[in-house]
Order: structure tokens, then sequence, then C-alpha cells
């Protein structure tokens, strides 16, 4: 018998072959062509994780970061290839989800029956 572990990989591999990852994959390559919005999305995701790194520490981000992320924020939402990569990136995490609810079914059960 497989184990959980090797079950998770075949999961993975899964994953690659549905069609919500290659949206996603090709999603990806139109805002990495688009030289704006990649520059865009760049910006957006360096922001971000300046903010989730101090979120991380427990410390507050500074207003003026906040800003920064919103607005680059703002500014990547307005691109079509980024509007198109997350209404994709959506569809894959509302995937993960329902795979999430039927992977984690067995412990709400122990939850609810003990």
């Amino acid at each position: 018998m497989a184990t959980l572990f090797d079950q998770a990989k075949l999961m993975a591999r899964e994953l690659q072959d549905s069609d919500e990852f290659k949206q996603l994959s090709t999603a990806l390559a139109k805002v990495r062509a688009d030289q704006e919005a990649n520059s865009a999305f760049h910006d957006f995701q360096v922001a971000q994780k300046e903010i989730q790194e101090l979120q991380s520490k427990g410390e507050e981000p500074k207003p003026e970061q906040i800003q920064r992320w919103q607005t680059t924020a703002q500014k990547a939402q307005q691109l079509k290839p980024i509007k198109d990569l997350s209404v994709v990136e959506q569809n894959l995490n509302n995937m993960l989800g329902e795979v999430n609810e039927i992977i984690t079914a067995p412990l709400n059960e122990l939850y609810l029956n003990n």
C-alpha cells in the first residue's frame, strides 16, 4: 500500500496535469511576455513579500509600505494579463480548496463525532 506521502506526490503530478494548472501556466507566461504587466507583477510581489515578512516576525508594516503595496496592487489589477491571471489563480485555489475539504473530511468527522 502506498504511503500518504506517495499519494501526495501522485496528487502533485495530477495537479500539474490538470486544466487549471495548465491555464495558470499559460496566464503566467502571458504576464511575463508583457513588459508592463511583468514589471507591475514583480513590483506587487516585492511589496507583498516585504509586508508578509514583517508580519511573520510579528511586526506591523509602516503606512508607506502598505500604501506602496496598495498602489502596486491597483496598478497591476488594471492590466489585462494580470486580471486574467487573477481569475485563473482563483479557479485553481477553488479546486485546491475542494481537494483540501476531501482530504480533511476524516479529521472533521473525528472532531464532530467525539
